[in-house]
């Protein structure tokens, strides 16, 4: 059994807490796959261990759905779509809520919701009151919508881990300061007091004795602790699990995920922005991000836009040709995202850019009558 053919409820953990309810570009995706496929209903439902949790719904409330898991969990049997075209001759189904309930639903569809990493978190679900089928086509953009519902959602939860990142930097560096301010007054204490010991001793004003040598101690031993104690206080749980996920952002090579700073220069670059568009990190910091895009675009200034949309908005999300290092082009969706300091000013951006060539459209299914 592949990775990919059970559902791994232990990943989604990291996509609950993500807010997607009045975003545009995940209602959009409800709106297209109801009116491409010519259904009243769609929904997002993530799965856990015990329920599943539904993140934002057209045609119906999320209160109307049920919450435990089992259902959705056993329907999501692999990474293909299913279509159950007549719920009522369909013992998985048939005696659902979402058939015996108020909404007496006579179509029901399924396309699972797989991570990167090949594990299956949920499924974008498609209703109808009315027995019915998809067509080819319809069924091609059923599964095409719900890749991109997964891209969106993988690339809003990398956006807000580094923001928690960059708060959890600016927090910690004012946190260190004040540490630094405090532990200095600590630390010139018993520096002070073994300086002047030692002063007294070398200019013959202090008998050597044994209660010398014990003072003399005592300020030792105090320095050695107000010492340890900020190497404690410095490097820290929170700062480890930093350096982890520092490291894998660094790794990551399905995403290109940059760091520009407020003119759009470019500060960071990962593993996998070396992998999408051809550059060594060392040919690129530095440079305008407006290096990616065509002469075209440049003239028309959309670099720019982006920037001043993301600024103003707090985001920007556009798709399009991209330029690589050698040259070739690539089919690009790219989300910026504005960072803000403590008092809301913006001072810099995140970059994600997923080359969408890179993964092919699969078009396996299963489907019952």
């Amino acid at each position: 059994m592949k990775k990919e053919d059970v559902v791994t409820p232990g990943t989604v953990n990291r996509f609950i807490d993500l807010n997607l309810t009045g975003n545009y570009e995940f209602q959009s995706i409800l709106d297209m796959v109801t009116d491409i496929c010519s259904k009243s209903i769609a929904f997002i439902t993530l799965i856990d261990d015990s329920r599943n949790y539904v993140k934002i719904a057209k045609g119906i409330h999320p209160d109307q759905i049920v919450k435990e898991s089992d259902f959705y969990r056993n329907a999501i049997k692999s990474s293909v779509i299913m279509i159950v075209s007549d719920v009522c001759n369909d013992e998985r189904i048939s005696s659902n809520s979402l058939v015996t309930g108020e909404l007496d639903v006579g179509f029901f569809a399924l396309a699972p919701l797989i991570t990167q990493g090949g594990e299956i978190i949920g499924a974008l679900c498609l209703l109808d009151q009315k027995v019915g089928k998809l067509t080819p086509q319809q069924l091609q953009m059923f599964g095409i919508l719900s890749r991109q519902m997964m891209y969106l959602m993988e690339i809003q939860s990398i956006t807000e881990q580094l923001k928690e990142q960059l708060q959890r930097a600016e927090s910690q560096n004012k946190s260190l300061q004040e540490i630094a301010f405090i532990q200095s007054h600590e630390i010139r204490h018993p520096l002070t007091i073994i300086m002047a010991l030692v002063n007294l001793g070398s200019n013959g004003q202090m008998r050597l004795d044994k209660k010398w040598f014990e003072m003399l101690s005592d300020a030792a031993f105090t320095l050695d602790g107000r010492i340890k104690a900020i190497v404690n206080e410095t490097i820290n749980e929170k700062d480890l699990k930093l350096a982890r996920f520092n490291r894998m952002v660094q790794e990551i090579e399905d995403y290109a995920i940059l760091m520009l700073d407020q003119e759009g220069n470019i500060e960071n670059w990962n593993r996998g922005a070396q992998i999408v568009k051809g550059y060594h990190e060392e040919e690129i910091v530095g440079r305008n991000f407006s290096i990616f895009y065509s002469s075209k675009d440049i003239q028309e200034g959309k670099p720019q836009k982006l920037i001043q949309e993301a600024k103003a908005l707090g985001k920007a999300t556009d798709e399009g040709w991209r330029v690589k290092k050698d040259g070739s082009t690539f089919w690009a969706n790219v989300v910026i995202t504005a960072i803000h300091d403590k008092d809301d000013n913006v001072i810099g951006f995140t970059k994600v850019t997923k080359d969408l060539g890179r993964h092919h459209v699969c078009d396996s299914y299963r489907s019952f009558p």
